[in-house]
């Protein structure tokens, strides 16, 4: 873009004059939402060298940075003085206002640091420092640790595990006994005022964290689910307010989580290596007024004892027995006489690191909506939507009456409670709470180490029929914070969204893009097809980030990547060599389709450089299965629409050409990397030699060179190799018409599967078919999207397919959110210049809406698209935020000679110059600002 080439021009010119002085500060330009690894503010900083951000905030149309200088202080004083004791940029000709690394003194453990920037325009106009942003580092090392694993009993190895059942032996209701929660205490004298307290805290599998009686911090089952062989998160908190002089209890309660899971499931979670009995290392760093330091542990002269919670599982529920209710268990002066002291264990071997992401939270609470006796003492309560969570409820009866709570989002045709839907993944009890009453009037039971996916709760065991107020439905999951938002003139699409939004929030605890009620589990390819949808909607970087660092946890010597992360078993290589069912390249080989993603929004090839040995192991691996160039096990285009109503897998597309497809373009990918990061062109130019001998054996095995049809016609045999850049090219029209009749043949509706479906979707509009694609969008009825979305309260399914198999709670189907924001709003990142620092606005004018809103946060600021049509005119309003360039691509034909920007022509606009036409498009370079153009 033409704004770059001044941006250098003028750098090149000016700033040798104005460097030396750089006296002429201007007011109206603001820096703001200074961050660290994308955070504000963050506690807990895990990176030695963390990537600093920040946000220019001006009125100033085409607005841009040339240059900045940053200052890192141990002491705000210090940074008050405009002196960086730990760095000094110095004064940085780089127009970037994001992904600066930090370069300076080597950061100290648990420390805070304060910093702040300031930034030149491209004509040397300085602005004021920003407000002072800080950090707290974490742990960096295993030698900054001083407390010691502990946990209440010392067996790591647990073979002989007996199991027994609560409830009927003939539904296979088993589960691991010595299943309960432990309680830990310590008492501690804190002699003088406290001036900053710390706490470092991993308690595996979940834990909660007390300090005189009050839980510490809102997050809720911590920590992150990981490869705890490979990788094993903490928390931070600062604890400071919790303190008094005198006597101070801590109280550490431990759940199973994932760590020890004690229910069995097909995914063999329940015996993985790293399974043993919950543990707990805890650092609390405190700093007196004094100026004396001391740092509390855990060590031997810990206690333990047991309480309400006798059963927990993330699967099952849990068993809230109030009868052994233990009061004041985690306040000073409890008597613990009767308690054990914990044993030191051994660590877990995965590395212990800073948690990466946002935790999980309860992000809102509902009421019932409705309660109806569904059978004599039976109740079902309905909570109006699909959710995940649990439930607070209040209940009264007599010491030792059980009441058992039963979750799920079906119901059976007499209008009671499907029990039994989606439990065959897990072996027993399933979703369900057991509330012993202790008899003492009203009670009050909470879970705290299970979550749930449903809708309705069936209720038994009570003398009377409850009311509303008795539940609470606490919404939980991964603390997410809206990044865009969309809406438009048509109440479905504006339904539709919602219900993406809320399948997508109830498919992450700690992993993306999970079914959150019968497998609970962090399917690869369901995690990459979502991502766009995530990242329109929510502030979901960190949590990719995450994720694909579970990949590489997660990925084999030999190179190969299961389908579901993490994993024990499901997915893998077998032991004589042979691959799992469950496998295909596209689910180990998202690892791709997240590192291409995070780069794309990020701009930040550090993505790249750090994914790398596991991208290129990954294709290495998938060439030694190929048979000459290709391979043929996969799960196929799952879900695709198959004429099967019992099959769930690949009918109308063969595997080996999806998987082939795939293995083309990860070749293709990691040659596009390393030429990106300046590795040795050899490294490049072998797997680029690679994708072309992929591409040739693949036209010669699936394509009709005189009809243009790949394989059996459908509609991602047609669609893959057109997205995917495999079709000869003198063949693309061709093949480009034989998609249009496949999906003809579908009178106009999606029948793409986990693989296609996206790809066919987002190929469409981007040449020359947008109204293809919205039509397959808006089609009312399945297959599709908007037969699932019934309200503003609905989720998405599964299948696209009405009557087809697979969960009705499930993110696949929220993929198709990023269509609204890409193609309806128009905002989407630019190929060629990954980071949204230059980005494209093409509003999809052609649909047959009245109007839409769209709004993106990208990493420089909010973007804008919103347009409405009104008696034959159109008026599109635009934001570009500061030190961006926007392309602005319109259709010729609209605008004619008559568009107005901010009721002016457009030549009188300076920040907005013309960069093509031609082919029915007009191209304008918008430089940031807010306009309004009318045509």
């Amino acid at each position: 873009m033409d704004y770059w080439k001044r941006l250098f021009f003028t750098l090149a010119f000016l700033l040798p004059v104005a460097l030396p002085g750089m006296s002429a500060v201007t007011r109206d330009v603001k820096l703001l939402g200074l961050t660290c690894n994308y955070v504000e503010e963050p506690i807990g900083m895990g990176d030695k060298k963390p990537l600093l951000g920040w946000r220019i905030d001006t009125d100033r149309a085409g607005y841009l940075q040339g240059s900045y200088r940053v200052l890192v202080a141990s002491d705000k004083a210090l940074l008050d003085a405009d002196c960086g004791d730990i760095w000094d940029s110095g004064i940085v000709a780089d127009g970037k206002s994001q992904h600066v690394k930090f370069a300076g003194t080597p950061l100290l453990p648990c420390c805070d640091y304060y910093w702040k920037v300031k930034v030149w325009d491209v004509s040397g106009l300085e602005s004021d420092w920003s407000p002072v942003a800080s950090w707290r580092t974490g742990l960096f090392e295993e030698f900054d640790w001083e407390g010691e694993w502990v946990s209440s009993k010392f067996a790591e190895l647990l073979p002989h595990r007996r199991y027994k059942s609560n409830r009927r032996v003939e539904h296979e209701n088993w589960f691991m006994e010595d299943s309960a929660a432990v309680y830990m205490r310590r008492e501690v004298e804190i002699p003088v005022p406290v001036r900053k307290a710390t706490a470092f805290i991993c308690g595996l599998g979940y834990y909660e964290l007390y300090i005189n009686g009050r839980k510490v911090g809102d997050r809720v089952m911590d920590p992150l689910f990981t490869d705890y062989d490979k990788r094993v998160v903490y928390a931070t908190y600062d604890v400071t307010d919790y303190f008094s002089t005198g006597s101070n209890a801590f109280g550490i309660l431990l759940g199973n989580g994932w760590y020890s899971l004690p229910t069995r499931d097909v995914f063999g979670m329940h015996d993985a290596n790293w399974h043993t009995p919950p543990k707990v290392r805890l650092n609390v760093v405190v700093e007196y007024e004094s100026g004396a330091r001391d740092v509390i542990v855990t060590d031997r002269t810990w206690k333990w004892g047991h309480g309400e919670i006798v059963y927990n599982s993330v699967r099952s529920g849990e068993t809230i027995d109030h009868t052994k209710s233990v009061h004041g268990w985690n306040e000073p002066g409890f008597c613990d006489s009767l308690w054990r002291n914990v044993c030191h264990v051994p660590a877990p071997l995965g590395k212990l690191t800073a948690d990466p992401m946002p935790p999980m939270r309860v992000a809102k609470e509902l009421k019932p909506v409705g309660i109806t006796e569904t059978g004599p003492g039976v109740y079902l309560v309905d909570f109006g939507e699909n959710l995940t969570g649990w439930v607070e409820t209040r209940v009264r009866g007599s010491r030792g009456q059980t009441v058992e709570l039963q979750f799920n989002e079906v119901l059976k045709a007499d209008g009671s409670l499907d029990t039994q839907n989606s439990t065959w993944h897990t072996r027993g009890r399933y979703q369900t709470e057991l509330l012993i009453l202790g008899g003492d009037g009203e009670e009050t039971f909470e879970p705290r180490f299970t979550y749930h996916g449903f809708r309705y709760m069936q209720v038994r065991g009570l003398a009377y029929k409850p009311a509303p107020e008795d539940f609470t439905a606490k919404c939980v999951h991964t603390d997410l914070q809206r990044a865009g938002n969309f809406s438009c003139s048509m109440d479905k699409l504006n339904d539709l969204n919602a219900a993406v939004c809320r399948t997508l929030l109830n498919a992450v605890h700690g992993i993306p893009g999970e079914e959150p009620t019968r497998e609970k589990m962090g399917w690869t390819l369901d995690a990459a097809v979502v991502m766009e949808s995530y990242l329109y909607n929510f502030d979901a970087l960190n949590t990719y980030k995450k994720a694909l660092r579970d990949f590489q946890d997660s990925q084999s010597p030999a190179g190969h990547i299961p389908s579901t992360v993490p994993s024990v078993r499901w997915g893998y290589v077998h032991e004589d060599g042979s691959l799992d069912y469950w496998d295909d390249p596209w689910w180990g080989g998202s690892i791709f389709l997240l590192a291409d993603k995070l780069y794309l929004y990020t701009g930040d090839a550090g993505v790249l450089e750090s994914a790398f040995p596991s991208l290129k192991a990954y294709v290495d691996f998938l060439s030694s299965t190929a048979e000459d160039h290709i391979i043929s096990w996969s799960l196929g285009d799952w879900l695709d629409l198959n004429p099967d109503p019992n099959s769930q897998a690949s009918n109308l597309t063969p595997v080996a050409q999806t998987s082939t497809a795939g293995y083309y373009w990860m070749s293709r990918k990691l040659a596009d990397y390393a030429q990106i990061l300046g590795y040795d062109k050899r490294l490049s130019e072998h797997y680029r030699e690679l994708a072309d001998s992929i591409k040739d054996k693949f036209n010669r095995e699936f394509l009709d060179y005189e009809t243009g049809i790949y394989a059996e016609n459908s509609q991602t045999a047609q669609a893959l190799p057109l997205a995917l850049g495999l079709v000869p090219d003198e063949m693309e029209e061709k093949v480009r018409q034989r998609l249009l009749d496949a999906i003809d043949m579908r009178n106009g509706h999606i029948s793409a599967g986990f693989i296609g479906g996206n790809f066919t979707m987002d190929y469409l509009p981007g040449n020359g078919y947008f109204d293809v694609a919205y039509k397959m969008l808006t089609q009312p009825e399945s297959p599709g999207w908007l037969h699932m979305v019934r309200s503003s309260k609905s989720t998405m399914s599964e299948s696209i397919n009405l009557n087809g198999p697979g969960s009705g709670h499930h993110p696949y189907g929220a993929y198709i959110g990023f269509w609204l924001y890409k193609y309806l709003g128009g905002i989407r990142a630019d190929e060629d210049k990954p980071g949204f620092r230059e980005f494209i606005i093409e509003p999809g004018l052609g649909s047959g809406l009245e109007e839409a809103c769209t709004s993106y946060h990208s990493l420089y600021g909010e973007i804008v698209s919103a347009w409405k049509k009104r008696g034959g005119r159109i008026t599109l309003t635009i934001r570009v935020p500061a030190n961006s360039v926007a392309e602005l691509i319109l259709p010729s034909e609209m605008i004619g000679g008559n568009l107005r920007v901010n009721n002016t022509r457009i030549r009188n606009i300076p920040a907005i110059s013309l960069i093509t036409a031609g082919n029915g498009k007009t191209h304008y370079s918008v430089g940031s600002g807010t306009y309004e153009f009318r045509f």
